[in-house]
Protein backbone atom coordinates (compact mmCIF):
# COMPACT_ATOMS: atom_id res chain seq x y z
CA UNK A 1 0.00 0.00 0.00
CA UNK A 2 1.43 3.38 -0.89
CA UNK A 3 0.95 7.10 -1.42
CA UNK A 4 0.51 9.35 0.33
CA UNK A 5 12.83 21.92 -2.34
CA UNK A 6 13.43 22.70 -5.55
CA UNK A 7 16.60 24.37 -6.77
CA UNK A 8 16.24 25.57 -10.31
CA UNK A 9 18.36 22.67 -11.54
CA UNK A 10 17.75 19.36 -9.83
CA UNK A 11 20.89 17.44 -9.01
CA UNK A 12 21.44 14.43 -6.81
CA UNK A 13 20.81 15.33 -3.19
CA UNK A 14 23.05 12.89 -1.40
CA UNK A 15 22.15 11.84 2.12
CA UNK A 16 25.01 12.94 4.40
CA UNK A 17 26.81 10.10 6.16
CA UNK A 18 25.93 11.51 9.57
CA UNK A 19 22.23 11.38 8.67
CA UNK A 20 22.47 7.79 7.43
CA UNK A 21 24.20 6.86 10.69
CA UNK A 22 21.47 8.56 12.69
CA UNK A 23 18.80 6.89 10.59
CA UNK A 24 20.28 3.45 11.14
CA UNK A 25 20.46 4.10 14.87
CA UNK A 26 16.80 5.15 14.87
CA UNK A 27 15.79 2.13 12.81
CA UNK A 28 17.56 -0.12 15.28
CA UNK A 29 15.52 1.27 18.15
CA UNK A 30 17.99 3.88 19.35
CA UNK A 31 20.37 1.61 21.22
CA UNK A 32 20.38 -1.05 18.50
CA UNK A 33 18.02 -3.95 17.99
CA UNK A 34 18.56 -7.58 18.78
CA UNK A 35 17.29 -10.53 16.82
CA UNK A 36 17.07 -14.18 17.63
CA UNK A 37 20.82 -14.59 17.11
CA UNK A 38 22.31 -11.34 18.30
CA UNK A 39 22.59 -7.66 17.31
CA UNK A 40 21.24 -6.54 13.95
CA UNK A 41 23.10 -4.13 11.66
CA UNK A 42 21.44 -2.36 8.74
CA UNK A 43 23.06 -2.27 5.30
CA UNK A 44 22.30 0.17 2.47
CA UNK A 45 24.31 -1.60 -0.25
CA UNK A 46 25.68 -5.13 -0.56
CA UNK A 47 29.27 -5.60 -1.81
CA UNK A 48 29.61 -4.79 -5.52
CA UNK A 49 29.57 -7.63 -8.03
CA UNK A 50 32.95 -9.03 -9.11
CA UNK A 51 31.73 -9.59 -12.65
CA UNK A 52 28.96 -10.64 -15.01
CA UNK A 53 26.81 -13.73 -14.52
CA UNK A 54 24.83 -15.74 -17.06
CA UNK A 55 21.57 -16.15 -15.14
CA UNK A 56 19.91 -15.11 -11.89
CA UNK A 57 16.72 -16.74 -10.58
CA UNK A 58 14.85 -14.37 -8.25
CA UNK A 59 11.74 -14.94 -6.14
CA UNK A 60 8.65 -12.75 -6.05
CA UNK A 61 7.30 -13.76 -2.61
CA UNK A 62 3.97 -11.95 -3.08
CA UNK A 63 3.23 -13.99 -6.15
CA UNK A 64 2.61 -13.20 -9.80
CA UNK A 65 2.26 -9.54 -10.82
CA UNK A 66 -1.13 -8.46 -12.11
CA UNK A 67 0.59 -6.24 -14.71
CA UNK A 68 3.93 -4.79 -15.75
CA UNK A 69 2.33 -1.68 -17.26
CA UNK A 70 4.06 1.16 -15.33
CA UNK A 71 0.84 3.15 -15.03
CA UNK A 72 -1.00 0.25 -13.41
CA UNK A 73 1.87 -1.09 -11.28
CA UNK A 74 1.22 -0.48 -7.61
CA UNK A 75 2.36 -3.44 -5.52
CA UNK A 76 5.48 -5.34 -4.53
CA UNK A 77 5.61 -7.86 -7.37
CA UNK A 78 4.83 -5.43 -10.20
CA UNK A 79 7.25 -2.76 -8.98
CA UNK A 80 10.08 -5.23 -8.42
CA UNK A 81 9.94 -6.12 -12.12
CA UNK A 82 8.78 -2.95 -13.89
CA UNK A 83 11.52 -0.54 -12.81
CA UNK A 84 14.16 -2.84 -14.30
CA UNK A 85 12.41 -2.42 -17.66
CA UNK A 86 10.93 1.08 -17.72
CA UNK A 87 12.82 4.08 -16.41
CA UNK A 88 11.41 7.14 -14.62
CA UNK A 89 12.44 10.73 -15.19
CA UNK A 90 14.22 10.84 -11.83
CA UNK A 91 16.23 8.03 -10.23
CA UNK A 92 15.99 6.71 -6.66
CA UNK A 93 19.31 5.63 -5.14
CA UNK A 94 19.80 2.97 -2.43
CA UNK A 95 20.14 5.65 0.26
CA UNK A 96 16.78 7.15 -0.82
CA UNK A 97 18.43 10.18 -2.43
CA UNK A 98 17.12 11.34 -5.82
CA UNK A 99 19.10 12.22 -8.94
CA UNK A 100 18.26 12.71 -12.64
CA UNK A 101 17.18 9.59 -14.51
CA UNK A 102 15.87 9.75 -18.07
CA UNK A 103 15.68 13.48 -17.45
CA UNK A 104 19.09 15.11 -17.67
CA UNK A 105 17.82 18.01 -15.60
CA UNK A 106 14.68 19.69 -14.33
CA UNK A 107 14.24 23.42 -13.90
CA UNK A 108 11.49 25.37 -12.19
CA UNK A 109 10.98 28.74 -13.90
CA UNK A 110 8.06 29.55 -11.58
CA UNK A 111 6.46 27.89 -8.54
CA UNK A 112 3.96 25.85 -10.59
CA UNK A 113 6.06 24.87 -13.62
CA UNK A 114 8.61 22.07 -14.00
CA UNK A 115 10.64 21.70 -17.20
CA UNK A 116 12.22 18.27 -17.76
CA UNK A 117 15.06 18.12 -20.28
CA UNK A 118 15.70 14.58 -21.54
CA UNK A 119 19.09 12.93 -21.90
CA UNK A 120 20.13 12.94 -25.59
CA UNK A 121 20.61 9.77 -27.60
CA UNK A 122 18.51 7.34 -25.54
CA UNK A 123 16.66 4.68 -27.51
CA UNK A 124 13.97 2.13 -26.84
CA UNK A 125 14.87 -1.57 -27.17
CA UNK A 126 13.53 -1.55 -30.75
CA UNK A 127 16.02 1.16 -31.69
CA UNK A 128 13.58 4.06 -31.90
CA UNK A 129 14.72 7.28 -30.16
CA UNK A 130 13.02 8.54 -27.02
CA UNK A 131 11.21 11.81 -27.74
CA UNK A 132 9.28 14.37 -25.75
CA UNK A 133 6.11 12.90 -27.27
CA UNK A 134 6.86 9.53 -25.64
CA UNK A 135 7.46 11.13 -22.25
CA UNK A 136 4.40 13.37 -22.40
CA UNK A 137 2.22 10.44 -23.43
CA UNK A 138 3.58 8.29 -20.59
CA UNK A 139 2.83 10.99 -18.02
CA UNK A 140 -0.61 11.75 -19.44
CA UNK A 141 -1.64 8.11 -19.12
CA UNK A 142 -1.75 8.74 -15.35
CA UNK A 143 -4.51 11.31 -15.92
CA UNK A 144 -6.83 8.94 -17.80
CA UNK A 145 -9.10 7.00 -15.41
CA UNK A 146 -9.75 4.37 -18.11
CA UNK A 147 -6.12 3.27 -17.58
CA UNK A 148 -6.89 2.60 -13.87
CA UNK A 149 -3.68 4.44 -12.87
CA UNK A 150 -2.26 3.20 -9.57
CA UNK A 151 -0.68 6.58 -8.79
CA UNK A 152 -3.14 9.02 -10.30
CA UNK A 153 -3.27 11.00 -7.06
CA UNK A 154 0.35 12.10 -7.63
CA UNK A 155 -0.95 14.04 -10.65
CA UNK A 156 -4.03 15.50 -8.97
CA UNK A 157 -2.69 19.09 -9.22
CA UNK A 158 -1.43 18.76 -12.80
CA UNK A 159 -3.09 21.22 -15.22
CA UNK A 160 -1.10 20.45 -18.35
CA UNK A 161 1.69 18.24 -19.70
CA UNK A 162 3.20 19.79 -22.81
CA UNK A 163 5.95 19.00 -25.33
CA UNK A 164 7.93 22.24 -25.34
CA UNK A 165 10.84 20.99 -27.43
CA UNK A 166 12.12 17.82 -29.14
CA UNK A 167 13.78 16.77 -25.87
CA UNK A 168 11.75 18.84 -23.41
CA UNK A 169 8.51 18.28 -21.49
CA UNK A 170 6.86 20.91 -19.30
CA UNK A 171 4.45 20.08 -16.49
CA UNK A 172 2.17 22.84 -15.21
CA UNK A 173 0.48 22.52 -11.81
CA UNK A 174 -2.58 24.26 -10.42
CA UNK A 175 -0.69 25.03 -7.18
CA UNK A 176 2.93 24.67 -6.06
CA UNK A 177 3.91 21.17 -4.94
CA UNK A 178 7.16 20.61 -3.01
CA UNK A 179 6.73 16.85 -3.40
CA UNK A 180 6.28 16.65 -7.16
CA UNK A 181 9.86 16.21 -8.42
CA UNK A 182 10.68 13.52 -5.85
CA UNK A 183 7.47 11.76 -6.88
CA UNK A 184 8.89 11.54 -10.39
CA UNK A 185 11.47 9.06 -9.05
CA UNK A 186 8.71 6.45 -8.88
CA UNK A 187 7.06 4.15 -11.39
CA UNK A 188 4.46 6.83 -12.17
CA UNK A 189 6.93 8.68 -14.42
CA UNK A 190 8.37 5.55 -16.10
CA UNK A 191 8.55 6.10 -19.85
CA UNK A 192 7.07 3.75 -22.46
CA UNK A 193 7.15 4.15 -26.22
CA UNK A 194 3.98 5.98 -27.24
CA UNK A 195 3.43 3.93 -30.41
CA UNK A 196 3.79 0.59 -28.61
CA UNK A 197 1.46 1.57 -25.75
CA UNK A 198 -1.19 2.91 -28.14
CA UNK A 199 -1.02 -0.12 -30.40
CA UNK A 200 -1.36 -2.55 -27.48
CA UNK A 201 -4.13 -0.62 -25.74
CA UNK A 202 -5.46 -2.48 -22.67
CA UNK A 203 -3.10 -5.38 -23.45
CA UNK A 204 -0.03 -3.25 -22.70
CA UNK A 205 1.88 -4.81 -19.82
CA UNK A 206 0.14 -8.20 -20.06
CA UNK A 207 1.89 -11.57 -20.50
CA UNK A 208 1.37 -11.78 -24.23
CA UNK A 209 2.40 -8.19 -25.00
CA UNK A 210 4.91 -6.99 -22.45
CA UNK A 211 6.21 -3.41 -22.66
CA UNK A 212 8.54 -1.29 -24.80
CA UNK A 213 10.92 0.78 -22.70
CA UNK A 214 14.56 1.87 -22.28
CA UNK A 215 15.82 0.08 -19.16
CA UNK A 216 18.89 -2.08 -18.54
CA UNK A 217 16.80 -5.21 -19.16
CA UNK A 218 14.40 -6.06 -22.00
CA UNK A 219 11.16 -7.96 -21.65
CA UNK A 220 11.96 -11.55 -22.55
CA UNK A 221 8.69 -13.31 -21.87
CA UNK A 222 6.04 -14.09 -19.28
CA UNK A 223 4.77 -17.60 -18.59
CA UNK A 224 1.57 -17.14 -16.55
CA UNK A 225 1.68 -18.96 -13.23
CA UNK A 226 5.43 -19.57 -13.48
CA UNK A 227 7.87 -16.77 -14.29
CA UNK A 228 8.82 -13.53 -16.04
CA UNK A 229 12.12 -13.47 -17.95
CA UNK A 230 14.24 -10.38 -18.57
CA UNK A 231 17.26 -10.29 -20.87
CA UNK A 232 20.14 -7.82 -20.73
CA UNK A 233 19.85 -4.73 -22.92
CA UNK A 234 23.31 -4.68 -24.47
CA UNK A 235 22.64 -1.26 -26.02
CA UNK A 236 21.70 0.37 -22.70
CA UNK A 237 22.71 4.02 -22.43
CA UNK A 238 24.06 3.69 -18.87
CA UNK A 239 25.98 1.05 -16.95
CA UNK A 240 25.04 -2.31 -18.41
CA UNK A 241 23.39 -5.02 -16.31
CA UNK A 242 25.64 -7.72 -14.85
CA UNK A 243 23.22 -10.60 -15.51
CA UNK A 244 22.59 -11.85 -19.03
CA UNK A 245 19.21 -13.27 -18.00
CA UNK A 246 17.07 -12.45 -14.97
CA UNK A 247 14.19 -14.77 -14.12
CA UNK A 248 11.45 -13.78 -11.68
CA UNK A 249 9.79 -16.88 -10.21
CA UNK A 250 6.41 -16.59 -8.47
CA UNK A 251 5.97 -17.83 -4.88
CA UNK A 252 3.06 -17.59 -2.47
CA UNK A 253 4.15 -20.09 0.19
CA UNK A 254 6.87 -19.07 2.66
CA UNK A 255 8.01 -22.63 3.41
CA UNK A 256 8.45 -23.44 -0.27
CA UNK A 257 10.38 -20.23 -0.84
CA UNK A 258 12.63 -20.84 2.17
CA UNK A 259 13.49 -24.32 0.92
CA UNK A 260 14.25 -22.96 -2.56
CA UNK A 261 16.58 -20.32 -1.11
CA UNK A 262 18.43 -22.77 1.12
CA UNK A 263 18.87 -25.32 -1.69
CA UNK A 264 20.13 -22.72 -4.17
CA UNK A 265 17.21 -23.28 -6.53
CA UNK A 266 16.48 -19.57 -6.10
CA UNK A 267 19.35 -17.05 -5.90
CA UNK A 268 17.68 -14.28 -3.98
CA UNK A 269 14.63 -12.40 -2.81
CA UNK A 270 13.48 -9.20 -1.21
CA UNK A 271 10.92 -9.47 1.63
CA UNK A 272 12.44 -12.79 2.74
CA UNK A 273 9.95 -14.72 4.92
CA UNK A 274 10.00 -13.29 8.45
CA UNK A 275 9.01 -16.68 9.85
CA UNK A 276 12.25 -18.10 8.43
CA UNK A 277 14.39 -15.28 9.81
CA UNK A 278 16.56 -17.41 12.11
CA UNK A 279 16.94 -20.17 9.52
CA UNK A 280 17.99 -17.81 6.75
CA UNK A 281 20.30 -15.86 9.01
CA UNK A 282 22.12 -19.06 9.95
CA UNK A 283 22.32 -20.35 6.37
CA UNK A 284 25.70 -21.37 4.95
CA UNK A 285 24.42 -21.14 1.36
CA UNK A 286 23.71 -17.41 1.42
CA UNK A 287 23.38 -14.28 3.53
CA UNK A 288 20.40 -12.40 4.94
CA UNK A 289 20.83 -8.62 4.81
CA UNK A 290 18.69 -6.10 6.67
CA UNK A 291 18.37 -2.61 5.27
CA UNK A 292 16.58 0.72 5.87
CA UNK A 293 12.96 0.73 4.76
CA UNK A 294 9.81 2.84 4.62
CA UNK A 295 7.58 -0.16 5.36
CA UNK A 296 5.45 -0.14 8.48
CA UNK A 297 3.12 -2.52 10.26
CA UNK A 298 -0.09 -0.90 11.48
CA UNK A 299 -3.72 -1.25 12.52
CA UNK A 300 -6.20 1.18 11.00
CA UNK A 301 -9.89 2.07 11.37
CA UNK A 302 -12.07 1.56 8.30
CA UNK A 303 -15.37 3.32 9.05
CA UNK A 304 -16.66 6.77 10.03
CA UNK A 305 -18.91 5.13 12.61
CA UNK A 306 -18.52 2.57 15.36
CA UNK A 307 -16.07 2.37 18.30
CA UNK A 308 -12.93 2.27 16.11
CA UNK A 309 -13.84 5.69 14.70
CA UNK A 310 -13.38 7.13 18.21
CA UNK A 311 -9.79 8.43 18.63
CA UNK A 312 -9.94 7.52 22.34
CA UNK A 313 -10.46 3.84 21.48
CA UNK A 314 -7.58 3.92 19.01
CA UNK A 315 -5.30 5.64 21.52
CA UNK A 316 -6.25 3.11 24.19
CA UNK A 317 -5.42 0.23 21.87
CA UNK A 318 -2.14 1.90 20.93
CA UNK A 319 -1.19 2.26 24.60
CA UNK A 320 -2.14 -1.35 25.39
CA UNK A 321 0.14 -3.02 22.82
CA UNK A 322 3.66 -3.96 23.84
CA UNK A 323 5.48 -2.95 20.66
CA UNK A 324 8.92 -3.77 22.01
CA UNK A 325 7.77 -7.35 22.58
CA UNK A 326 6.12 -7.45 19.14
CA UNK A 327 9.35 -6.40 17.41
CA UNK A 328 11.33 -8.98 19.36
CA UNK A 329 8.94 -11.94 19.05
CA UNK A 330 7.12 -11.40 15.74
CA UNK A 331 9.74 -9.52 13.73
CA UNK A 332 12.74 -11.26 15.33
CA UNK A 333 14.29 -7.85 15.85
CA UNK A 334 14.03 -6.98 12.15
CA UNK A 335 12.17 -3.75 12.84
CA UNK A 336 11.65 -1.05 15.44
CA UNK A 337 8.70 0.58 17.23
CA UNK A 338 7.39 3.49 15.18
CA UNK A 339 5.87 6.68 16.59
CA UNK A 340 3.87 7.65 13.51
CA UNK A 341 3.19 6.36 10.01
CA UNK A 342 5.77 8.68 8.40
CA UNK A 343 9.12 6.87 8.86
CA UNK A 344 12.43 8.75 9.27
CA UNK A 345 13.94 7.43 6.02
CA UNK A 346 11.61 9.76 4.09
CA UNK A 347 13.35 12.90 5.34
CA UNK A 348 16.92 11.61 5.81
CA UNK A 349 18.24 13.74 2.93
CA UNK A 350 15.94 16.75 3.39
CA UNK A 351 17.66 20.14 3.90
CA UNK A 352 15.57 20.60 7.06
CA UNK A 353 16.05 17.05 8.37
CA UNK A 354 16.86 18.41 11.84
CA UNK A 355 13.34 19.88 12.07
CA UNK A 356 11.78 16.49 11.30
CA UNK A 357 14.14 14.66 13.66
CA UNK A 358 13.37 16.94 16.59
CA UNK A 359 9.62 16.73 16.01
CA UNK A 360 9.73 12.94 15.74
CA UNK A 361 11.51 12.67 19.09
CA UNK A 362 8.83 14.87 20.66
CA UNK A 363 6.04 12.47 19.66
CA UNK A 364 4.94 10.11 22.46
CA UNK A 365 7.06 6.98 22.74
CA UNK A 366 4.55 4.14 23.02
CA UNK A 367 7.06 1.30 22.70
CA UNK A 368 5.96 -0.07 26.05
CA UNK A 369 2.34 -0.33 27.22
CA UNK A 370 0.54 2.03 29.59
CA UNK A 371 -2.40 -0.09 30.68
CA UNK A 372 -3.67 2.32 33.33
CA UNK A 373 -4.12 5.16 30.83
CA UNK A 374 -5.52 2.75 28.23
CA UNK A 375 -8.18 1.47 30.62
CA UNK A 376 -9.08 5.04 31.53
CA UNK A 377 -9.64 5.92 27.88
CA UNK A 378 -11.84 2.84 27.34
CA UNK A 379 -13.90 3.79 30.37
CA UNK A 380 -14.41 7.27 28.91
CA UNK A 381 -15.23 6.05 25.40
CA UNK A 382 -17.54 3.24 26.57
CA UNK A 383 -17.33 1.27 23.28
CA UNK A 384 -19.76 -1.41 24.44
CA UNK A 385 -19.48 -5.17 24.60
CA UNK A 386 -19.83 -5.95 20.88
CA UNK A 387 -16.44 -7.21 19.61
CA UNK A 388 -14.59 -5.18 16.99
CA UNK A 389 -13.68 -7.12 13.85
CA UNK A 390 -10.04 -6.95 12.81
CA UNK A 391 -9.46 -8.04 9.19
CA UNK A 392 -6.17 -9.62 8.12
CA UNK A 393 -5.06 -11.47 4.96
CA UNK A 394 -5.20 -15.23 5.33
CA UNK A 395 -1.93 -17.14 5.08
CA UNK A 396 0.18 -14.25 6.39
CA UNK A 397 1.74 -15.53 9.61
CA UNK A 398 3.36 -12.22 10.55
CA UNK A 399 0.03 -10.40 10.39
CA UNK A 400 -1.77 -13.22 12.20
CA UNK A 401 0.75 -13.17 15.05
CA UNK A 402 0.44 -9.40 15.21
CA UNK A 403 -3.35 -9.56 15.29
CA UNK A 404 -3.22 -12.14 18.09
CA UNK A 405 -1.01 -9.80 20.15
CA UNK A 406 -3.40 -6.91 19.46
CA UNK A 407 -6.38 -9.05 20.45
CA UNK A 408 -4.74 -10.07 23.76
CA UNK A 409 -3.74 -6.48 24.53
CA UNK A 410 -7.28 -5.27 23.86
CA UNK A 411 -8.70 -7.90 26.20
CA UNK A 412 -6.50 -6.60 29.02
CA UNK A 413 -8.16 -3.18 28.82
CA UNK A 414 -11.72 -4.47 28.40
CA UNK A 415 -11.97 -4.19 24.61
CA UNK A 416 -13.13 -7.26 22.68
CA UNK A 417 -11.64 -7.96 19.23
CA UNK A 418 -12.27 -10.86 16.87
CA UNK A 419 -9.87 -11.69 14.06
CA UNK A 420 -11.31 -12.23 10.59
CA UNK A 421 -8.94 -13.85 8.09
CA UNK A 422 -9.84 -13.00 4.51
CA UNK A 423 -8.61 -14.39 1.21
CA UNK A 424 -6.13 -12.01 -0.45
CA UNK A 425 -8.56 -10.98 -3.21
CA UNK A 426 -11.26 -10.20 -0.64
CA UNK A 427 -8.81 -8.45 1.66
CA UNK A 428 -7.49 -6.32 -1.19
CA UNK A 429 -10.94 -4.90 -1.86
CA UNK A 430 -10.97 -3.31 1.61
CA UNK A 431 -8.56 -0.64 0.42
CA UNK A 432 -10.57 0.59 -2.55
CA UNK A 433 -14.19 -0.53 -2.03
CA UNK A 434 -16.18 1.15 0.78
CA UNK A 435 -18.83 -1.60 0.63
CA UNK A 436 -16.19 -4.22 1.44
CA UNK A 437 -15.32 -2.36 4.65
CA UNK A 438 -18.84 -2.30 6.04
CA UNK A 439 -18.50 -5.62 7.88
CA UNK A 440 -15.21 -4.87 9.67
CA UNK A 441 -13.90 -2.24 12.10
CA UNK A 442 -10.12 -2.46 11.80
CA UNK A 443 -7.58 -3.69 9.28
CA UNK A 444 -4.02 -4.87 9.89
CA UNK A 445 -1.64 -4.18 7.06
CA UNK A 446 1.87 -3.39 5.93
CA UNK A 447 2.17 0.01 4.26
CA UNK A 448 5.07 1.49 2.32
CA UNK A 449 6.19 4.66 0.60
CA UNK A 450 8.06 4.39 -2.72
CA UNK A 451 9.79 7.78 -2.90
CA UNK A 452 11.28 10.25 -0.41
CA UNK A 453 9.28 13.17 0.95
CA UNK A 454 6.78 13.51 3.78
CA UNK A 455 3.98 14.87 1.60
CA UNK A 456 3.65 11.68 -0.44
CA UNK A 457 1.83 9.60 2.19
CA UNK A 458 0.46 11.56 5.16
CA UNK A 459 -2.17 13.59 3.24
CA UNK A 460 -3.81 10.33 2.12
CA UNK A 461 -4.75 9.71 5.76
CA UNK A 462 -4.98 13.20 7.23
CA UNK A 463 -7.01 15.12 4.63
CA UNK A 464 -10.74 14.54 4.32
CA UNK A 465 -11.95 12.47 1.35
CA UNK A 466 -8.41 11.34 0.52
CA UNK A 467 -7.50 7.78 -0.40
CA UNK A 468 -7.02 6.21 3.04
CA UNK A 469 -9.06 8.56 5.23
CA UNK A 470 -11.85 6.05 5.82
CA UNK A 471 -13.16 7.56 9.06
CA UNK A 472 -13.81 11.00 7.62
CA UNK A 473 -11.48 12.53 10.21
CA UNK A 474 -10.67 16.17 9.56
CA UNK A 475 -9.13 19.15 11.27
CA UNK A 476 -9.04 22.59 9.63
CA UNK A 477 -5.63 23.32 11.17
CA UNK A 478 -4.17 20.17 9.62
CA UNK A 479 -5.80 20.97 6.28
CA UNK A 480 -4.24 24.44 6.28
CA UNK A 481 -0.80 23.35 7.50
CA UNK A 482 -0.42 20.45 5.05
CA UNK A 483 -1.66 22.55 2.14
CA UNK A 484 0.65 25.45 2.96
CA UNK A 485 3.57 23.13 3.67
CA UNK A 486 3.30 21.26 0.40
CA UNK A 487 3.13 24.54 -1.50
CA UNK A 488 6.01 26.20 0.39
CA UNK A 489 9.18 26.87 -1.62
CA UNK A 490 11.38 27.17 1.48
CA UNK A 491 12.34 23.64 2.68
CA UNK A 492 12.45 24.73 6.33
CA UNK A 493 9.03 26.36 6.16
CA UNK A 494 7.67 23.25 4.47
CA UNK A 495 9.14 21.06 7.22
CA UNK A 496 7.82 23.27 10.02
CA UNK A 497 4.30 23.22 8.56
CA UNK A 498 4.37 19.45 8.29
CA UNK A 499 5.56 18.75 11.82
CA UNK A 500 2.97 21.17 13.21
CA UNK A 501 0.27 19.21 11.38
CA UNK A 502 1.82 15.90 12.42
CA UNK A 503 1.60 16.85 16.09
CA UNK A 504 -2.17 17.14 15.66
CA UNK A 505 -2.96 14.15 13.47
CA UNK A 506 -0.53 11.80 15.25
CA UNK A 507 -2.51 12.32 18.47
CA UNK A 508 -5.67 11.17 16.67
CA UNK A 509 -4.06 7.79 15.85
CA UNK A 510 -5.31 7.84 12.25
CA UNK A 511 -3.26 4.68 12.08
CA UNK A 512 -2.00 2.73 15.08
CA UNK A 513 1.63 2.46 14.00
CA UNK A 514 3.11 -0.67 15.52
CA UNK A 515 6.57 -0.98 13.98
CA UNK A 516 8.80 -0.12 11.08
CA UNK A 517 10.00 -3.14 9.11
CA UNK A 518 13.61 -3.45 8.02
CA UNK A 519 14.12 -4.61 4.45
CA UNK A 520 14.96 -8.35 4.38
CA UNK A 521 17.18 -9.27 1.43
CA UNK A 522 18.54 -12.79 0.96
CA UNK A 523 21.36 -13.46 -1.53
CA UNK A 524 22.92 -16.82 -2.33
CA UNK A 525 26.69 -17.08 -2.16
CA UNK A 526 26.95 -16.91 -5.97
CA UNK A 527 25.60 -13.34 -6.32
CA UNK A 528 25.99 -9.89 -4.81
CA UNK A 529 25.51 -6.20 -5.72
CA UNK A 530 21.81 -5.71 -4.94
CA UNK A 531 20.83 -2.66 -2.88
CA UNK A 532 19.85 -3.82 0.61
CA UNK A 533 17.42 -0.97 1.26
CA UNK A 534 13.75 -0.69 0.32
CA UNK A 535 14.79 1.64 -2.52
CA UNK A 536 14.55 -1.42 -4.79
CA UNK A 537 10.80 -0.77 -4.97
CA UNK A 538 11.43 2.23 -7.26
CA UNK A 539 14.75 1.46 -8.94
CA UNK A 540 16.48 -0.69 -11.56
CA UNK A 541 18.08 -2.71 -8.77
CA UNK A 542 18.57 -5.97 -10.73
CA UNK A 543 21.13 -4.33 -13.03
CA UNK A 544 23.73 -4.32 -10.25
CA UNK A 545 23.31 -8.01 -9.34
CA UNK A 546 26.20 -10.09 -10.58
CA UNK A 547 28.87 -12.65 -9.72
CA UNK A 548 30.06 -12.65 -6.11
Amino acid sequence: MSRPNSPLRRKRRAVPAVLIAALLATACGGGGSTGAQGPIDLTVRTPPAAGDIDRVRWALPQGEPTTIDPVKAGDYSSNAVVLNLCEPLMRLNPDFSVEPGLAESVTQPDPTTFVFTLRPGIRFWNGNPVTAADVAHSLRRNLDPTNTPAHGDVFRQVKAIEETGPQQVTVKLAVPDAQFVNSMAGVQSAVSEKAAAEQAGPAYGTPGTGVMCTGPFEFGGWTPGERIVLTRNDDYWGTKAKAGRFEFVFFTDDSTLTSALLSGEIDGTYEAPIGSFSTLRASSSGKLYLGPSTQSLSIGPVSPSGPAADPRVREALDLAIDKTSLVRNVLHGAGAPLRTFTPPLLWAGHPAAAVFDAAYQELPDTSNPDLARAKQLIAEAAPGAEPLKLAIPSGDQMTLQTATIVQAAAKEIGLAITIEQQQPTVFGKLFYDPAARESVDLVATVGYIEVPGVYYYAPAFALKDNLFNWTGWSDPRVEQLLTEGQQAADPRVSAEKFVAAQKIFAAARLQISLASLHERLYLSNRITGAPASFAYISSAWAASVGKA
